[in-house]
Protein backbone atom coordinates (compact mmCIF):
# COMPACT_ATOMS: atom_id res chain seq x y z
CA UNK A 1 0.00 0.00 0.00
CA UNK A 2 2.93 2.36 0.58
CA UNK A 3 3.94 2.07 -3.07
CA UNK A 4 0.34 2.60 -4.17
CA UNK A 5 0.13 5.74 -2.02
CA UNK A 6 3.28 7.12 -3.66
CA UNK A 7 1.81 6.31 -7.08
CA UNK A 8 -1.38 8.18 -6.15
CA UNK A 9 0.62 11.24 -5.11
CA UNK A 10 2.78 11.36 -8.25
CA UNK A 11 0.30 10.23 -10.89
CA UNK A 12 -1.05 13.78 -11.45
CA UNK A 13 2.50 15.14 -11.66
CA UNK A 14 3.45 12.55 -14.30
CA UNK A 15 0.44 13.51 -16.44
CA UNK A 16 1.27 17.16 -15.82
CA UNK A 17 4.70 16.64 -17.37
CA UNK A 18 3.07 14.99 -20.39
CA UNK A 19 0.80 18.02 -20.83
CA UNK A 20 3.70 20.44 -20.48
CA UNK A 21 5.51 18.48 -23.20
CA UNK A 22 2.48 18.72 -25.52
CA UNK A 23 1.74 22.45 -25.88
CA UNK A 24 0.17 21.98 -29.32
CA UNK A 25 -2.67 19.83 -28.08
CA UNK A 26 -6.08 21.46 -28.48
CA UNK A 27 -8.15 22.21 -25.41
CA UNK A 28 -10.46 19.22 -25.92
CA UNK A 29 -7.59 16.74 -25.85
CA UNK A 30 -5.92 18.49 -22.91
CA UNK A 31 -9.06 18.53 -20.80
CA UNK A 32 -9.82 14.87 -21.59
CA UNK A 33 -6.33 13.80 -20.49
CA UNK A 34 -6.58 15.93 -17.33
CA UNK A 35 -10.00 14.49 -16.49
CA UNK A 36 -8.73 10.94 -16.95
CA UNK A 37 -5.82 11.66 -14.59
CA UNK A 38 -8.04 13.18 -11.90
CA UNK A 39 -10.58 10.34 -12.12
CA UNK A 40 -7.80 7.75 -11.83
CA UNK A 41 -6.42 9.59 -8.80
CA UNK A 42 -9.89 9.67 -7.25
CA UNK A 43 -10.29 5.91 -7.74
CA UNK A 44 -6.96 5.27 -6.03
CA UNK A 45 -7.95 7.64 -3.23
CA UNK A 46 -11.20 5.75 -2.67
CA UNK A 47 -9.16 2.58 -2.19
CA UNK A 48 -7.40 4.21 0.76
CA UNK A 49 -10.66 5.55 2.17
CA UNK A 50 -12.25 2.10 1.98
CA UNK A 51 -9.16 0.38 3.44
CA UNK A 52 -8.63 2.84 6.26
CA UNK A 53 -8.84 1.13 9.64
CA UNK A 54 -11.14 2.96 12.03
CA UNK A 55 -9.91 3.42 15.58
CA UNK A 56 -6.22 3.43 14.70
CA UNK A 57 -4.28 6.57 15.61
CA UNK A 58 -0.98 5.63 13.92
CA UNK A 59 -0.39 6.50 10.25
CA UNK A 60 -1.56 3.85 7.82
CA UNK A 61 -0.29 2.73 4.38
CA UNK A 62 3.17 4.02 5.32
CA UNK A 63 5.43 1.00 4.99
CA UNK A 64 8.63 0.55 6.96
CA UNK A 65 8.59 0.24 10.75
CA UNK A 66 6.81 2.24 13.45
CA UNK A 67 9.92 4.36 14.04
CA UNK A 68 11.18 4.54 10.44
CA UNK A 69 8.35 4.94 7.99
CA UNK A 70 8.97 4.88 4.26
CA UNK A 71 12.33 4.81 2.54
CA UNK A 72 15.64 6.53 3.17
CA UNK A 73 15.89 9.68 1.06
CA UNK A 74 18.81 11.83 2.29
CA UNK A 75 21.21 10.12 4.68
CA UNK A 76 22.84 11.74 6.58
CA UNK A 77 20.81 13.40 8.00
CA UNK A 78 18.09 10.83 8.43
CA UNK A 79 15.52 12.36 6.06
CA UNK A 80 13.09 9.78 4.75
CA UNK A 81 10.60 9.68 1.91
CA UNK A 82 7.70 8.69 4.13
CA UNK A 83 4.04 8.92 3.17
CA UNK A 84 1.04 7.81 5.21
CA UNK A 85 -2.51 8.78 6.17
CA UNK A 86 -4.24 9.18 9.51
CA UNK A 87 -7.49 10.73 10.70
CA UNK A 88 -6.17 14.28 10.29
CA UNK A 89 -5.02 13.82 6.70
CA UNK A 90 -7.35 11.23 5.16
CA UNK A 91 -10.33 13.57 4.69
CA UNK A 92 -8.20 16.39 3.27
CA UNK A 93 -6.43 13.93 0.96
CA UNK A 94 -9.80 12.76 -0.40
CA UNK A 95 -11.11 16.34 -0.59
CA UNK A 96 -8.15 17.32 -2.79
CA UNK A 97 -8.84 14.50 -5.23
CA UNK A 98 -12.55 15.34 -5.39
CA UNK A 99 -12.21 19.10 -5.85
CA UNK A 100 -9.65 18.59 -8.60
CA UNK A 101 -12.37 16.85 -10.64
CA UNK A 102 -14.68 19.81 -9.99
CA UNK A 103 -11.90 22.17 -11.07
CA UNK A 104 -11.38 20.34 -14.36
CA UNK A 105 -15.10 20.49 -15.12
CA UNK A 106 -15.13 24.20 -14.13
CA UNK A 107 -12.52 24.85 -16.83
CA UNK A 108 -14.24 22.67 -19.43
CA UNK A 109 -15.52 25.48 -21.67
CA UNK A 110 -13.80 28.55 -20.23
CA UNK A 111 -10.18 27.55 -20.86
CA UNK A 112 -9.29 27.29 -24.55
CA UNK A 113 -6.08 29.33 -24.76
CA UNK A 114 -2.91 27.50 -23.65
CA UNK A 115 -5.11 24.73 -22.28
CA UNK A 116 -2.36 22.06 -21.91
CA UNK A 117 -0.33 24.35 -19.64
CA UNK A 118 -3.43 25.27 -17.61
CA UNK A 119 -4.34 21.66 -16.89
CA UNK A 120 -0.69 20.77 -16.32
CA UNK A 121 -0.43 23.42 -13.60
CA UNK A 122 -3.61 22.13 -11.98
CA UNK A 123 -2.32 18.56 -11.90
CA UNK A 124 1.06 19.65 -10.55
CA UNK A 125 -0.79 21.49 -7.78
CA UNK A 126 -2.78 18.34 -7.03
CA UNK A 127 0.40 16.30 -6.57
CA UNK A 128 1.83 18.94 -4.25
CA UNK A 129 -1.29 18.97 -2.09
CA UNK A 130 -1.62 15.19 -1.94
CA UNK A 131 2.04 14.87 -0.99
CA UNK A 132 1.73 17.56 1.65
CA UNK A 133 -1.20 15.90 3.43
CA UNK A 134 0.44 12.47 3.24
CA UNK A 135 3.95 13.50 4.38
CA UNK A 136 5.31 11.85 7.52
CA UNK A 137 8.67 13.66 7.40
CA UNK A 138 8.98 17.36 8.21
CA UNK A 139 11.45 18.05 5.38
CA UNK A 140 9.24 16.25 2.86
CA UNK A 141 6.25 18.20 4.22
CA UNK A 142 8.09 21.48 3.75
CA UNK A 143 9.15 20.57 0.19
CA UNK A 144 5.54 19.91 -0.80
CA UNK A 145 4.42 22.97 1.20
CA UNK A 146 6.64 25.25 -0.86
CA UNK A 147 6.01 23.40 -4.12
CA UNK A 148 2.29 24.22 -4.01
CA UNK A 149 3.14 27.93 -4.35
CA UNK A 150 4.59 27.52 -7.84
CA UNK A 151 1.65 26.13 -9.87
CA UNK A 152 -0.89 28.37 -8.14
CA UNK A 153 1.33 31.40 -8.74
CA UNK A 154 1.28 30.70 -12.49
CA UNK A 155 -2.40 29.75 -12.55
CA UNK A 156 -3.31 33.15 -11.12
CA UNK A 157 -0.64 35.10 -13.01
CA UNK A 158 -1.33 33.60 -16.47
CA UNK A 159 -5.05 32.77 -16.43
CA UNK A 160 -6.53 35.26 -13.95
CA UNK A 161 -8.33 38.58 -14.26
CA UNK A 162 -7.09 42.09 -15.10
CA UNK A 163 -4.96 42.42 -11.94
CA UNK A 164 -3.72 38.85 -12.03
CA UNK A 165 -0.03 39.73 -11.90
CA UNK A 166 -0.32 41.82 -8.77
CA UNK A 167 -2.53 39.17 -7.15
CA UNK A 168 -0.07 36.37 -7.90
CA UNK A 169 2.93 38.34 -6.61
CA UNK A 170 1.17 39.39 -3.40
CA UNK A 171 0.07 35.79 -2.80
CA UNK A 172 3.56 34.43 -3.42
CA UNK A 173 5.40 36.98 -1.26
CA UNK A 174 2.97 36.70 1.67
CA UNK A 175 3.12 32.93 1.73
CA UNK A 176 6.85 32.65 1.16
CA UNK A 177 7.69 35.10 3.94
CA UNK A 178 5.56 33.23 6.45
CA UNK A 179 6.79 29.80 5.38
CA UNK A 180 10.42 30.77 5.96
CA UNK A 181 9.58 31.56 9.59
CA UNK A 182 7.76 28.24 9.78
CA UNK A 183 10.92 26.52 8.53
CA UNK A 184 12.83 28.04 11.44
CA UNK A 185 10.20 26.69 13.81
CA UNK A 186 10.47 23.20 12.29
CA UNK A 187 14.27 23.25 12.62
CA UNK A 188 13.91 24.36 16.25
CA UNK A 189 11.63 21.39 16.98
CA UNK A 190 14.10 18.96 15.44
CA UNK A 191 17.01 20.44 17.40
CA UNK A 192 15.13 20.45 20.71
CA UNK A 193 14.16 16.82 20.23
CA UNK A 194 17.72 15.84 19.30
CA UNK A 195 19.31 17.57 22.29
CA UNK A 196 16.86 16.76 25.05
CA UNK A 197 15.10 13.50 24.15
CA UNK A 198 16.24 10.31 25.84
CA UNK A 199 17.24 8.74 22.51
CA UNK A 200 19.40 11.68 21.30
CA UNK A 201 18.66 10.61 17.74
CA UNK A 202 18.38 13.15 14.92
CA UNK A 203 14.99 12.49 13.34
CA UNK A 204 12.67 14.35 11.00
CA UNK A 205 9.79 11.90 11.40
CA UNK A 206 6.58 13.73 12.28
CA UNK A 207 5.14 10.87 14.42
CA UNK A 208 8.49 10.40 16.19
CA UNK A 209 8.83 14.12 16.92
CA UNK A 210 5.26 14.30 18.20
CA UNK A 211 5.87 11.42 20.61
CA UNK A 212 9.35 12.50 21.68
CA UNK A 213 8.63 16.18 22.32
CA UNK A 214 5.91 15.24 24.80
CA UNK A 215 8.41 13.63 27.17
CA UNK A 216 11.79 15.33 26.70
CA UNK A 217 13.95 15.96 29.76
CA UNK A 218 14.20 19.76 29.70
CA UNK A 219 12.34 21.64 32.46
CA UNK A 220 12.05 24.87 30.46
CA UNK A 221 10.22 22.96 27.70
CA UNK A 222 7.36 22.21 30.07
CA UNK A 223 6.77 25.83 31.11
CA UNK A 224 3.41 27.33 30.27
CA UNK A 225 4.20 30.98 30.99
CA UNK A 226 5.27 33.51 28.37
CA UNK A 227 7.93 33.64 27.03
CA UNK A 228 8.59 29.90 27.13
CA UNK A 229 10.46 27.86 24.48
CA UNK A 230 7.22 26.25 23.35
CA UNK A 231 5.49 29.62 22.99
CA UNK A 232 8.34 31.06 20.92
CA UNK A 233 8.48 28.06 18.60
CA UNK A 234 4.67 28.12 18.40
CA UNK A 235 4.84 31.67 17.03
CA UNK A 236 7.44 30.71 14.40
CA UNK A 237 5.26 27.86 13.18
CA UNK A 238 2.17 30.03 13.46
CA UNK A 239 3.59 32.69 11.12
CA UNK A 240 3.34 30.59 7.97
CA UNK A 241 0.21 28.63 8.82
CA UNK A 242 -1.77 31.72 9.89
CA UNK A 243 -1.13 33.30 6.49
CA UNK A 244 -2.26 30.14 4.73
CA UNK A 245 -5.52 29.83 6.72
CA UNK A 246 -5.74 32.95 6.50
CA UNK A 247 -6.28 34.37 9.98
CA UNK A 248 -7.01 38.02 10.68
CA UNK A 249 -4.95 40.21 10.17
CA UNK A 250 -2.90 38.03 7.78
CA UNK A 251 -5.79 37.70 5.33
CA UNK A 252 -5.26 40.72 3.09
CA UNK A 253 -3.81 38.70 0.20
CA UNK A 254 -6.86 36.44 -0.04
CA UNK A 255 -9.67 38.58 -1.56
CA UNK A 256 -7.46 39.85 -4.39
CA UNK A 257 -6.16 36.35 -5.15
CA UNK A 258 -9.68 34.91 -5.20
CA UNK A 259 -11.16 37.62 -7.37
CA UNK A 260 -8.36 37.51 -9.93
CA UNK A 261 -7.89 33.73 -10.03
CA UNK A 262 -9.63 31.65 -12.70
CA UNK A 263 -12.57 29.59 -11.47
CA UNK A 264 -10.49 26.43 -11.05
CA UNK A 265 -7.88 28.37 -9.12
CA UNK A 266 -10.51 29.80 -6.77
CA UNK A 267 -12.03 26.36 -6.18
CA UNK A 268 -8.65 24.89 -5.26
CA UNK A 269 -7.49 27.93 -3.30
CA UNK A 270 -10.59 28.06 -1.09
CA UNK A 271 -11.33 24.36 -1.08
CA UNK A 272 -7.87 22.97 -0.33
CA UNK A 273 -5.05 25.56 -0.09
CA UNK A 274 -6.57 27.28 2.93
CA UNK A 275 -6.78 23.90 4.68
CA UNK A 276 -3.00 23.58 4.50
CA UNK A 277 -2.76 26.25 7.20
CA UNK A 278 -5.33 24.57 9.43
CA UNK A 279 -3.68 21.19 8.93
CA UNK A 280 -0.28 22.65 9.85
CA UNK A 281 -1.68 24.24 13.00
CA UNK A 282 -3.03 20.88 14.09
CA UNK A 283 -0.10 18.74 13.04
CA UNK A 284 2.69 20.96 14.35
CA UNK A 285 1.48 23.78 16.62
CA UNK A 286 -1.07 21.93 18.71
CA UNK A 287 0.43 18.45 18.56
CA UNK A 288 4.05 19.46 19.20
CA UNK A 289 3.85 22.74 21.17
CA UNK A 290 0.61 22.48 23.21
CA UNK A 291 1.92 24.53 26.14
CA UNK A 292 2.77 27.33 23.71
CA UNK A 293 -0.86 27.27 22.57
CA UNK A 294 -2.04 27.47 26.18
CA UNK A 295 0.31 30.36 26.94
CA UNK A 296 -1.07 32.28 23.94
CA UNK A 297 -4.70 31.19 24.40
CA UNK A 298 -6.21 34.71 24.87
CA UNK A 299 -4.47 36.06 21.77
CA UNK A 300 -5.37 33.03 19.62
CA UNK A 301 -9.05 33.08 20.59
CA UNK A 302 -9.23 36.85 20.03
CA UNK A 303 -7.75 36.47 16.53
CA UNK A 304 -10.20 33.69 15.66
CA UNK A 305 -13.26 35.58 16.91
CA UNK A 306 -12.24 38.84 15.23
CA UNK A 307 -11.74 36.92 11.98
CA UNK A 308 -15.21 35.36 12.25
CA UNK A 309 -17.04 38.63 12.84
CA UNK A 310 -14.87 40.80 10.61
CA UNK A 311 -15.08 38.35 7.70
CA UNK A 312 -18.86 38.15 8.03
CA UNK A 313 -19.35 41.93 8.20
CA UNK A 314 -17.03 42.50 5.25
CA UNK A 315 -18.78 39.82 3.20
CA UNK A 316 -22.09 41.52 3.97
CA UNK A 317 -20.80 44.76 2.44
CA UNK A 318 -19.79 43.19 -0.91
CA UNK A 319 -21.64 43.57 -4.19
CA UNK A 320 -19.39 41.19 -6.18
CA UNK A 321 -20.45 37.56 -5.59
CA UNK A 322 -16.93 36.21 -5.83
CA UNK A 323 -15.55 38.75 -3.39
CA UNK A 324 -18.41 37.96 -1.00
CA UNK A 325 -17.53 34.26 -1.05
CA UNK A 326 -13.86 35.14 -0.58
CA UNK A 327 -14.51 37.12 2.58
CA UNK A 328 -16.85 34.40 3.81
CA UNK A 329 -13.80 32.11 3.78
CA UNK A 330 -12.08 34.41 6.27
CA UNK A 331 -15.09 34.06 8.56
CA UNK A 332 -15.55 30.32 8.18
CA UNK A 333 -11.87 29.51 8.56
CA UNK A 334 -12.02 31.58 11.74
CA UNK A 335 -14.48 28.95 12.99
CA UNK A 336 -12.03 26.20 12.07
CA UNK A 337 -9.25 27.78 14.12
CA UNK A 338 -11.65 28.57 16.98
CA UNK A 339 -12.32 24.85 17.32
CA UNK A 340 -8.59 24.13 17.35
CA UNK A 341 -7.86 26.79 19.94
CA UNK A 342 -10.60 25.44 22.21
CA UNK A 343 -8.05 22.66 22.90
CA UNK A 344 -10.82 20.16 23.60
CA UNK A 345 -11.57 16.87 21.88
CA UNK A 346 -15.00 18.06 20.77
CA UNK A 347 -13.64 21.30 19.34
CA UNK A 348 -10.80 19.54 17.54
CA UNK A 349 -13.15 16.99 15.97
CA UNK A 350 -15.44 19.79 14.79
CA UNK A 351 -12.48 21.73 13.44
CA UNK A 352 -11.21 18.86 11.28
CA UNK A 353 -14.61 18.01 9.81
CA UNK A 354 -15.33 21.71 9.29
CA UNK A 355 -12.25 22.01 7.11
CA UNK A 356 -13.75 19.34 4.87
CA UNK A 357 -17.17 21.01 5.02
CA UNK A 358 -15.75 24.39 4.07
CA UNK A 359 -13.91 22.85 1.15
CA UNK A 360 -17.14 21.34 -0.16
CA UNK A 361 -19.38 24.38 0.27
CA UNK A 362 -16.94 27.11 -0.73
CA UNK A 363 -15.60 25.07 -3.62
CA UNK A 364 -19.17 24.62 -4.85
CA UNK A 365 -19.94 28.34 -4.44
CA UNK A 366 -16.89 29.38 -6.45
CA UNK A 367 -17.73 26.83 -9.15
CA UNK A 368 -21.28 28.20 -9.25
CA UNK A 369 -20.01 31.77 -9.55
CA UNK A 370 -17.92 30.59 -12.49
CA UNK A 371 -21.05 29.22 -14.18
CA UNK A 372 -22.73 32.62 -13.86
CA UNK A 373 -19.67 34.54 -15.05
CA UNK A 374 -19.26 32.36 -18.16
CA UNK A 375 -22.77 33.30 -19.23
CA UNK A 376 -23.04 36.95 -18.19
CA UNK A 377 -19.43 38.14 -17.80
CA UNK A 378 -20.21 39.95 -14.58
CA UNK A 379 -20.36 39.09 -10.91
CA UNK A 380 -22.16 42.21 -9.69
CA UNK A 381 -25.34 41.32 -7.82
CA UNK A 382 -26.92 44.67 -8.72
CA UNK A 383 -26.90 43.68 -12.39
CA UNK A 384 -28.83 40.43 -12.06
CA UNK A 385 -31.88 38.93 -10.37
CA UNK A 386 -34.46 36.24 -10.95
CA UNK A 387 -31.92 33.86 -12.49
CA UNK A 388 -33.94 30.93 -11.13
CA UNK A 389 -36.09 31.33 -14.28
CA UNK A 390 -33.05 30.89 -16.52
CA UNK A 391 -30.87 28.51 -14.49
CA UNK A 392 -33.14 26.58 -12.09
CA UNK A 393 -30.65 23.74 -11.52
CA UNK A 394 -27.85 26.16 -10.67
CA UNK A 395 -30.21 27.97 -8.29
CA UNK A 396 -30.91 24.67 -6.54
CA UNK A 397 -27.18 23.99 -6.18
CA UNK A 398 -26.58 27.50 -4.85
CA UNK A 399 -29.40 27.33 -2.30
CA UNK A 400 -28.35 23.93 -0.99
CA UNK A 401 -24.72 25.04 -0.72
CA UNK A 402 -25.62 28.33 0.97
CA UNK A 403 -27.76 26.50 3.54
CA UNK A 404 -24.91 24.08 4.20
CA UNK A 405 -22.48 26.94 4.63
CA UNK A 406 -24.93 28.68 6.96
CA UNK A 407 -24.90 25.60 9.24
CA UNK A 408 -28.56 24.66 8.85
CA UNK A 409 -29.23 21.43 10.82
CA UNK A 410 -29.30 18.41 8.54
CA UNK A 411 -26.49 19.73 6.33
CA UNK A 412 -22.73 19.52 6.72
CA UNK A 413 -21.97 22.96 8.18
CA UNK A 414 -23.98 22.30 11.33
CA UNK A 415 -22.04 19.09 11.98
CA UNK A 416 -18.81 21.10 12.08
CA UNK A 417 -19.78 24.38 13.71
CA UNK A 418 -21.90 22.95 16.53
CA UNK A 419 -19.05 20.86 18.06
CA UNK A 420 -16.73 23.85 17.65
CA UNK A 421 -19.07 26.06 19.68
CA UNK A 422 -19.59 23.33 22.28
CA UNK A 423 -15.83 22.94 22.67
CA UNK A 424 -15.25 26.68 22.99
CA UNK A 425 -18.08 27.13 25.51
CA UNK A 426 -16.08 24.95 27.87
CA UNK A 427 -13.08 27.27 27.57
CA UNK A 428 -14.52 30.72 26.97
CA UNK A 429 -18.32 31.24 26.88
CA UNK A 430 -17.81 34.86 25.80
CA UNK A 431 -15.82 33.82 22.73
CA UNK A 432 -18.44 31.21 21.84
CA UNK A 433 -21.24 33.79 22.04
CA UNK A 434 -19.37 36.21 19.80
CA UNK A 435 -18.67 33.42 17.33
CA UNK A 436 -22.39 32.62 17.28
CA UNK A 437 -22.96 36.21 16.14
CA UNK A 438 -20.72 35.40 13.18
CA UNK A 439 -22.95 32.41 12.36
CA UNK A 440 -26.02 34.65 12.32
CA UNK A 441 -24.32 37.16 10.05
CA UNK A 442 -23.14 34.33 7.82
CA UNK A 443 -26.66 33.05 7.32
CA UNK A 444 -27.82 36.60 6.58
CA UNK A 445 -25.30 37.47 3.85
CA UNK A 446 -25.56 34.05 2.19
CA UNK A 447 -29.35 34.11 2.02
CA UNK A 448 -29.30 37.75 0.95
CA UNK A 449 -26.97 36.79 -1.93
CA UNK A 450 -29.30 33.98 -3.00
CA UNK A 451 -32.34 36.27 -2.80
CA UNK A 452 -30.71 39.02 -4.86
CA UNK A 453 -29.33 36.77 -7.60
CA UNK A 454 -31.95 34.06 -8.05
CA UNK A 455 -35.29 35.52 -6.95
CA UNK A 456 -37.37 38.57 -7.86
CA UNK A 457 -38.03 39.86 -11.36
CA UNK A 458 -35.77 38.56 -14.11
CA UNK A 459 -32.85 40.91 -14.69
CA UNK A 460 -29.94 39.81 -16.85
CA UNK A 461 -26.80 41.81 -17.65
CA UNK A 462 -26.64 43.46 -21.08
CA UNK A 463 -30.23 42.55 -21.89
CA UNK A 464 -31.91 44.98 -24.26
CA UNK A 465 -35.32 46.06 -23.14
CA UNK A 466 -37.16 45.92 -26.40
CA UNK A 467 -38.51 43.32 -28.73
CA UNK A 468 -36.49 40.69 -30.50
CA UNK A 469 -33.12 41.71 -29.05
CA UNK A 470 -34.18 40.60 -25.58
CA UNK A 471 -35.49 37.29 -26.88
CA UNK A 472 -32.28 36.65 -28.80
CA UNK A 473 -30.12 37.32 -25.74
CA UNK A 474 -32.21 35.08 -23.53
CA UNK A 475 -31.99 32.27 -26.05
CA UNK A 476 -28.19 32.58 -26.04
CA UNK A 477 -27.97 31.84 -22.29
CA UNK A 478 -27.32 28.11 -22.30
CA UNK A 479 -28.63 25.94 -19.46
CA UNK A 480 -26.33 24.23 -16.99
CA UNK A 481 -24.23 21.73 -18.95
CA UNK A 482 -23.52 18.10 -18.15
CA UNK A 483 -19.94 18.88 -17.17
CA UNK A 484 -21.10 21.53 -14.69
CA UNK A 485 -23.59 19.09 -13.18
CA UNK A 486 -20.89 16.42 -12.95
CA UNK A 487 -18.59 18.84 -11.16
CA UNK A 488 -21.17 20.04 -8.62
CA UNK A 489 -23.38 17.00 -7.99
CA UNK A 490 -20.85 15.00 -5.92
CA UNK A 491 -20.36 18.02 -3.66
CA UNK A 492 -24.11 18.30 -3.14
CA UNK A 493 -24.32 14.62 -2.20
CA UNK A 494 -21.58 15.02 0.43
CA UNK A 495 -23.10 18.22 1.82
CA UNK A 496 -26.25 16.23 2.62
CA UNK A 497 -24.52 12.97 3.56
CA UNK A 498 -22.22 14.54 6.16
CA UNK A 499 -25.13 16.48 7.64
CA UNK A 500 -27.42 13.46 7.89
CA UNK A 501 -24.92 10.76 8.91
CA UNK A 502 -21.58 12.18 10.14
CA UNK A 503 -20.59 9.19 12.30
CA UNK A 504 -18.31 7.49 9.70
CA UNK A 505 -16.37 10.72 9.33
CA UNK A 506 -15.96 11.27 13.07
CA UNK A 507 -14.97 7.63 13.55
CA UNK A 508 -11.95 8.23 11.34
CA UNK A 509 -11.08 11.66 12.71
CA UNK A 510 -11.40 11.07 16.47
CA UNK A 511 -8.50 8.61 16.97
CA UNK A 512 -6.10 11.21 15.53
CA UNK A 513 -7.44 14.19 17.50
CA UNK A 514 -7.79 12.36 20.83
CA UNK A 515 -4.01 12.25 21.57
CA UNK A 516 -3.74 15.99 20.87
CA UNK A 517 -6.66 16.79 23.17
CA UNK A 518 -5.21 14.48 25.83
CA UNK A 519 -2.00 16.50 25.94
CA UNK A 520 -3.97 19.61 26.87
CA UNK A 521 -6.00 17.74 29.48
CA UNK A 522 -2.91 16.22 31.09
CA UNK A 523 -1.00 19.49 31.23
CA UNK A 524 -4.02 21.21 32.76
CA UNK A 525 -4.33 18.52 35.45
CA UNK A 526 -0.64 18.80 36.31
CA UNK A 527 -0.87 22.57 36.65
CA UNK A 528 -3.94 22.30 38.89
CA UNK A 529 -2.22 19.73 41.07
CA UNK A 530 0.93 21.83 41.42
CA UNK A 531 -1.07 24.94 42.29
CA UNK A 532 -2.98 23.10 44.99
CA UNK A 533 0.03 21.35 46.43
CA UNK A 534 2.07 24.54 46.56
CA UNK A 535 -0.72 26.45 48.27
CA UNK A 536 -1.12 26.60 52.01
CA UNK A 537 -3.91 24.09 51.97
CA UNK A 538 -3.00 21.14 54.23
CA UNK A 539 -1.51 18.22 52.37
CA UNK A 540 -4.23 15.93 53.70
CA UNK A 541 -7.01 18.04 52.23
CA UNK A 542 -9.22 15.93 49.87
CA UNK A 543 -8.75 18.38 46.98
CA UNK A 544 -4.97 18.05 47.22
CA UNK A 545 -5.15 14.27 47.43
CA UNK A 546 -7.45 14.12 44.40
CA UNK A 547 -5.24 16.48 42.38
CA UNK A 548 -2.13 14.51 43.30
CA UNK A 549 -3.75 11.23 42.24
CA UNK A 550 -4.85 12.69 38.92
CA UNK A 551 -1.42 14.15 38.25
CA UNK A 552 0.09 10.72 38.68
Amino acid sequence: MATLLALTVFLPLAVSLVLFASPRWDHKTARTVALAATLATMVLTLIFVASFERGAAAPQFAGGSEHEYGWSWIDPPNIRFALGLDGLSLGLFALTSLLMITSVFSSWESVTDRAPAHYALMLALESGLLGLFASLDVVLFYVFFEFTLIPLFFLIGLYGGPERRRASIVFFLYTLAGSLLTLLGVIALVVVHYRYSSSHVLTFSIPELTRGLASIDWPDWHQRTWPSPQALIFLLLFAGFAIKVPLFPFHTWLPLAHVEAPTAGSVLLAGVLLKVGGYGLLRFNLAMTPLGAQALFPMLVAIAVIGIVYGALTALAQTDIKRLVAYSSVSHMGFVTLGMFSMTGTGLDGSVIQMINHGLTTGALFAGVGVIYERYHTREMSEMSGLWKRLPLLAFFFILTALGSAAVPGLNGFVGEFPILVGMFGRSPRAAVLATLGMILGAYYLLLMVQRVFFGPLLEPSVHSHGDAETAHHAAVRPVGWHEIAGLAPLMVLIVAIGVFPKPFFDRIRPATAPIAARFDQSGVRQTAMALIESQTPASHPRVVLARDRAR
